[in-house]
């Protein structure tokens, strides 16, 4: 079983699982939960994964196996993901969540010069001593009383990355090199990646993280149609595969293209291709 996870909202709906240190979009969060399923991450910020016990396994072509002798920075997109508890059956990891802005902000601090076309959205460091300590140093925050606790991270995280450019510099600038490619176009990376779970404009806005009028303003820019012009076609383009490819019975894609009734599914289908579901799956099949 696949369990569906959408990041960096799941931890804030889920605080009594996790310890966290958060400001706006920047999100840290410390568990020591095993997930048994398999997840599929629904990343919408970018993030820095520390282990502290235990393994994860990153899915891809080749499957990555990260430990607490590594540093994984994945940014925002879709993965597949499992996590394998130590040999003492123990299992703790610290997940650092930010946004286009931080990594903007950390470029033109450091006055960083981006001279490399390479671009990463996964890149997995092996810690050294130094790196070792920062990771223990950020883990000691989740358990301290300190003042400041949001800036002080910031500031270990700015630390990581710094150094981070300095042992492998090729490899972050790529991963930096992505995220400054791809901000102009993070509503839409987000939102297309996604639209299999999007049922109405309120989880447009939480995905995306903008207000109603901002993301209708954005949307607008992007596809010259409003939130609910773009999330009707994008429902109907689903329905639409589902009766050519599928045996489900219309009131299932109804349901399952979030459509509270099947009239007001048939209607719209009806409105939109000129046909309805059932006249349209026969001359399809």
């Amino acid at each position: 079983m696949i369990q569906n996870v959408i990041l960096p909202s799941y931890l804030l709906e889920n605080k009594h699982a996790y310890t966290l240190i958060n400001e706006g979009t920047f999100i840290a969060s410390k568990s020591k939960l095993h997930k048994k399923n398999k997840l599929y991450l629904r990343n919408t910020s970018h993030m820095m994964i520390l282990l502290i016990k235990g393994e994860k396994v990153l899915h891809l072509e080749d499957d990555v196996h990260i430990n607490n002798s590594q540093i994984l920075f994945l940014s925002q997109n879709n993965y597949f993901i499992s996590e394998i508890i130590s040999s003492n059956n123990t299992y703790e990891s610290i997940l650092i969540c930010f946004d286009d802005d931080f990594v903007l902000n950390f470029i033109k601090k450091y006055k960083l010069n981006i001279n490399t076309t390479k671009q990463e959205t996964v890149i997995c460091i092996k810690k050294d001593i130094f790196l070792d300590t920062c990771v223990k140093t950020i883990n000691e925050y989740f358990t301290k009383k300190l003042q400041n606790k949001v800036a002080l991270l910031k500031l270990k995280t700015h630390e990581l990355f710094l150094y981070t450019l300095s042992n492998n510099k090729d490899a972050f600038l790529a991963f930096l090199n992505n995220i400054v490619n791809t901000k102009s176009s993070r509503v839409q990376y987000i939102l297309e990646s996604n639209v299999d779970i999007l049922n109405d404009i309120s989880q447009m806005c939480q995905l995306t993280g903008l207000s109603k009028t901002a993301l209708r303003k954005e949307m607008q820019k992007l596809y010259l149609k409003n939130p609910k012009e773009w999330l009707d076609m994008n429902r109907l383009l689903k329905a639409k595969t589902l009766l050519k490819t599928s045996n489900a019975s219309i009131s299932d894609i109804a349901t399952s293209c979030g459509y509270s009734s099947v009239s007001w599914f048939i209607g719209q289908f009806k409105k939109y291709y000129k046909s309805t579901p059932y006249l349209f799956r026969q001359e399809n099949l």
